[in-house]
């Protein structure tokens, strides 16, 4: 654990399986792992910097509406406003044009969640076995 204590400068949020783990912590769900929701408590306090692809906001809202959990969206939005070190990655070109030939095999908003991860040299918070082939992941 002390080894990858330094590379928690940096941390992705990931979508799967329909649920995002960011409203698993909010929701204070139990399937959320005791590593990752300590590394969230520890970034609430700015112990480390959050970065969000775009597309995990937008699956979470699809998720919200389509009523798979009981969760406000302005909960999420507000909270993000608030803390300076929890940031958004935008979806634009630069990082379109990263996605073809790469992260093969994976659907196309886990492919942009992975190269969100290498432009920003961070660790992704899943336990999505298909992503763990790409990049480096907590869980």
């Amino acid at each position: 654990m002390k080894k990858l204590k330094n590379l928690y400068l940096k941390l992705l949020y990931e979508v799967h399986f329909g649920y995002t783990y960011f409203v698993w912590y909010f929701a204070k769900d139990e399937k959320l792992s005791p590593k990752v929701k300590k590394i969230l408590q520890e970034a609430e306090k700015d112990k480390h910097e959050i970065i969000i692809p775009a597309i995990v906001l937008l699956e979470t809202i699809d998720i919200q509406e389509k009523k798979k959990v009981k969760f406000k969206m302005e909960k999420v939005f507000d909270f993000i406003e608030t803390k300076e070190n929890f940031k958004i990655a935008d979806l634009n070109f630069l990082l379109i044009e990263q996605i073809p030939g790469r992260a093969k095999g994976l659907d196309l908003h886990d492919r942009v969640i992975v190269i969100v991860s290498k432009i920003y040299e961070g660790i992704i918070l899943t336990k999505d076995s298909e992503i763990k082939k790409f990049v480096t992941t907590i869980w």
